[in-house]
């Protein structure tokens, strides 16, 4: 299906994006760092701002993978010991898990985007020039990129297997 190759590239790119910016992050605090101890190195200011912008896109960005994943906004609190879980009840347990994460989605698409319009694109760095809209935009793309996954996780889980068991 086509929303989901597209899904798949969406998060090859981003798994790329997360590495650069990690990059960029571990460069900079290494200049940065360096630029105190050894006299030679000047002590640039930009680094701070490369610091911030690829810290926060960072965690931004690998919440997106996260909630693609799997592997965040969610807690097994109904694990027994030895024990499985009652089919209908880890099903309903799943559907509040798509609710919850839906509504925080909803949050930071609908608040995110109006943060962003107030707050970012009327401010800029003071060391750079840069608007800071390129900042806060991530919340509201995050958002966007939970809705995307959470769409396909939910497609995968409850529509795909339907289709394949024949109901």
């Amino acid at each position: 299906m086509l929303f989901f190759k597209i899904c798949e590239a969406y998060a090859r790119f981003l798994h790329k994006i997360i590495v650069i910016l990690g990059l960029s992050l571990i460069f900079a605090v290494t200049l940065q760092v360096a630029g105190r101890y050894i006299p030679f190195i000047p002590r640039y200011l930009w680094t701070l701002e490369v610091t911030n912008f690829s810290l926060i896109w960072m965690i931004f960005i690998g919440s997106i993978l996260g909630v693609r994943e799997g592997k965040h906004f969610f807690v097994d609190i109904f694990t027994f010991k030895g024990g499985q879980i009652n089919p209908t009840l880890q099903r309903f347990l799943r559907v509040v898990y798509y609710f919850v994460v839906l509504v925080v989605t909803m949050v930071f698409v609908i608040y995110g985007y109006s943060y962003f319009v107030k707050w970012g694109m009327i401010q800029s760095s003071d060391i750079t020039g840069v608007n800071l809209g390129w900042l806060y935009v991530s919340v509201p793309l995050s958002g966007i990129s939970w809705l995307l996954f959470l769409v396909e996780s939910f497609l995968k889980e409850f529509i795909l297997v339907k289709k394949q068991r024949g109901a």
